[in-house]
């Protein structure tokens, strides 16, 4: 064998050894875990409405009670060290993720559905921008759920805001509905009712109340029998591009 194919072979082996080196074999039992709290918003990475490949995106400002199943992939060492969206410095290393709408920070149990290993990740960066992925997560995090060398894998998310939020707690108190808006104009009220009903496949009413300042047409769905219904009644309502929902409890 030559000296010239000496050398190319050494060279191929350095540089494969130097690529092993960059992705360091972490085991799942030493990832630090993340113990979800509540956090102030970013400063940046939460502005809404937004624009990506020509699509637009809303934050979901109401993420309690939030669900989501799709693909999921991952992403390393070429943004190891980079910004995220918010601003933080990502680390592959780190139990974190990206999420197309979902408020930063955000904590959300990940759970792989091929084999129902579990992760709590902490949300700093948007994406993936592929139609039919719903969640990128850190090198570490796809080490824990077990994905790494699939990429992808199909998983269920959900919204952690705190160790003890997963009970669903009942309302117990009045009935609770989700108003979409009250109005003085009949038509505006009528239109928009029309308008949730279409895009939520949920029965929309009018109710009208006489005030001192004149008859107001409150838009509303409900009654609502448990926070954990209306959280994620939020959840489809900003989704689905209307704003400024309310919950109101008579």
């Amino acid at each position: 064998m030559t000296a010239r194919w000496l050398l190319v072979i050494a060279v191929l082996v350095v540089a494969g050894c130097g690529k092993k080196d960059r992705y360091r074999d972490i085991d799942p039992h030493d990832i630090k875990p993340w113990v979800p709290k509540s956090e102030p918003l970013s400063k940046y990475g939460n502005h809404s409405p937004y624009r990506v490949h020509g699509k637009i995106y809303r934050v979901n400002n109401h993420p309690a009670g939030f669900e989501q199943t799709g693909r999921a992939s991952w992403y390393g060492k070429k943004f190891h060290g980079r910004r995220t969206s918010n601003q933080e410095v990502f680390d592959m290393y780190k139990l974190t993720a990206a999420h197309k709408t979902l408020p930063l920070p955000s904590y959300v149990e990940v759970t792989n559905l091929k084999n129902n290993k579990k992760a709590v990740v902490r949300v700093n960066d948007r994406g993936p921008f592929v139609d039919n992925r719903v969640i990128d997560l850190s090198y570490a995090a796809a080490k824990m759920l077990d994905f790494v060398h699939d990429g992808v894998t199909d998983v269920h998310i959900r919204v952690v805001n705190s160790p003890r939020d997963l009970q669903k707690k009942p309302i117990t108190q009045g009935l609770t509905y989700v108003q979409l808006g009250a109005f003085s104009d009949q038509q505006t009220a009528y239109n928009l009712a029309r308008k949730a009903s279409q895009l939520l496949g949920i029965e929309t009413f009018v109710t009208i109340l006489t005030t001192p300042g004149g008859i107001l047409h409150r838009v509303r769905i409900g009654p609502i029998d448990s926070e954990f219904k209306v959280n994620q009644l939020l959840n489809r309502i900003t989704q689905s591009g209307i704003s400024n929902a309310q919950i109101i409890t008579d």
